[in-house]
Parts: structure tokens; sequence; C-alpha cells
């Protein structure tokens, strides 16, 4: 599952999370302070809720009023201009222009930071219900939905796991790239036995040799694709289903080349022990048999959860 359907998923909660923010600041009080007030207002509800990245008021006609007000970990947005820009074209002021009570943007490209984020909208009404102005506040999207779900824990420590995990495919990619260097000094032993058509070691040492570096390679491929390039959800079973998949095809391929290997090796040199590579090419059948059970199952529960929040969603 990724993002966007995780954010469908948990919009009703995050809607409620980030307008209860801004929710709580939003008053005609605020629209009537200097701008030196109210930017103290916006940087004391940033410094307050870390899954802020940017907060600013508008005008009912949406014009910004005063700098944008973004959080230290964003210095380029601590004070980074929008005072009199005009912002009715955006999505955010459209949804809360008619709007009541705050409203959540779905997710889209900020423009101030380059990351997919939410925004969150408060209409500022006076006591007859005529638009003042908004307090907008933005939000990136993982952060926002890491501190739903009481993973921001989890996060900080990530830049240290992706780091381990490309050590560790660093280190299988050179077992590959020595393996792959044995096996071409093996070539030159299968072209200096053309002449003795009995030998077969060094075409099935060379075969071997390659048949492990690729496996080898593959490993450390799908190590690195899935732990430090991908962006993976722990909770989610089709991400353990993804991963695992990945790596039991990589074993099972470079387990059916050895199985056939043996096959043609035991055929030549030894025929009475032709049953043990049977006995390969059987269990590599049952592990192919086993992960296709696996994976039809797995869709499967992912299919039934599906409609379970489905149905939780039109009851709530």
């Amino acid at each position: 599952m990724n993002r966007f359907e995780h954010f469908r998923e948990l919009r009703q909660d995050l809607s409620a999370l980030l307008g209860g923010v801004v929710d709580a600041l939003a008053s005609p009080a605020l629209l009537q302070q200097c701008a030196e007030e109210q930017r103290q207002k916006l940087q004391c509800l940033i410094n307050r809720h870390p899954f802020l990245d940017l907060c600013y008021l508008l005008d009912a006609q949406g014009r910004q009023l005063g700098d944008n007000v973004g959080a230290s970990r964003r210095r380029g947005l601590a004070r980074s201009g929008g005072d009199g820009v005009d912002r009715s074209h955006r999505p955010y002021y459209r949804l809360a222009v008619n709007a009541w009570s705050p409203v959540l943007t779905e997710p889209y490209l900020s423009s101030a930071n380059g990351h997919i984020c939410v925004t969150a909208t408060a209409p500022i009404r006076d006591e007859n219900g005529v638009l003042l102005g908004m307090l907008v506040a933005d939000s990136e999207l993982d952060r926002a939905l890491a501190l739903l779900e009481e993973d921001d824990i989890r996060r900080g420590f990530e830049p240290y796991f992706k780091a381990i995990y490309t050590l560790f495919s660093m280190g299988l990619l050179a077992v590959s790239v020595a393996l792959g260097v044995h096996a071409i000094a093996a070539l030159a032993q299968v072209w200096s036995t053309v002449a003795a058509p009995d030998s077969f070691a060094a075409p099935f040492q060379a075969t071997i040799l390659f048949t492990l570096a690729l496996a080898v390679f593959d490993l450390a491929k799908t190590i690195f694709e899935e732990e430090v390039l991908l962006r993976k959800d722990i909770r989610r079973h089709s991400t353990t289903r993804r991963t695992l998949t990945r790596f039991i095809a990589a074993i099972l391929i470079a387990v059916s080349i050895e199985g056939l290997m043996l096959v043609f090796k035991f055929a030549l040199d030894a025929p009475q022990n032709l049953w043990l590579a049977v006995l390969l090419l059987l269990a590599a059948a049952l592990l192919l048999v086993s992960l296709g059970a696996y994976v039809y199952l797995g869709g499967q529960a992912e299919v039934l959860l599906s409609r379970h929040r489905e149905q939780r969603h039109e009851t709530d």
C-alpha cells in the first residue's frame, strides 16, 4: 500500500488531528493583532506541534497576511516570504471559502519544500458568519501519518537502518563480483578441455560460479531496493509479502539452475547419484508451489481487510 492509499484510509483521523490544531488558534482576535504578534502565535503553534512545516494567514480574498512561518528544521522556510501573495487559486482556499469547519486537502507536491504534503485550513468567521480570513498549516504527509500511528520513533532510526542495509548490500555485491571474476578465470579451463570430451569438470565449475554470482548479485539488488530505495510500510502485509517473494524467487532461480546442472553432471559421470539431483529439483518445485500458495492467500487476506475497512468507514 502506497502513501496515498494509506492517506485515504486514515484521512478522517488525520483531518481531525490537523483540523483541531489549526481550529484551536483560528479566531477573529488573531486577525486583529499586529503582524509581529500574529507571527509569534504561529511560531508558537509550530513549536508545540513538530509535525507542522509551515503556517500563515490569509484574508477573505485569499491574499496572504505576513510572511510564512516555518519549522526550525526547515531552515529555508523560516523566513521564506509570502506576504501579499494571492493564494485564492489554491485548493485549500477553495475548499475552505464556503466551509464552516477546518478542511484537509488531498496530498500534493509542496512548492515551498518539494515534499508531498497536506494542508489543513481553518476558516475564520465573525458572529454573523462572514468570512474574515483563514489559518493555513502545511504538514509533510509522511510525518503526519507517522505521528498518527505513533511511528515517529522508528522513523528517527530509519536512516541508520538504511545505512546498515547499504553496507551489507555493497558487501554482497563485492562477493558477487569476486565470484564473477573466478567464473571468468574458469572459462580459460573450459577452452583447454575442448580437446578432451570426457572432461566436464571445468564447464560445470564455470556454470556454477556464474550461477552463484548471479544469485548473490540478485540478493544484493533485492536488499538495496527493498530496504534502501523503496518506501516500506512495515505494518502492511503486502509489503512483507513483496519482500519475501523477491527473496524466495532469487533463491528459487539459483536452486533450479544448480539442480539442472547436477542432472547433467550425474547423468554423465555418476548415474547412480541422479536421484539427488531429482530431489533438489523436487524441492525447488515444492518451494515454487509454496510461494504461489503464500502469495495467493496473502492477496486474499488483503482483499478481506480492505472490505473490512470499507465497511467500518461506511459505519462511521
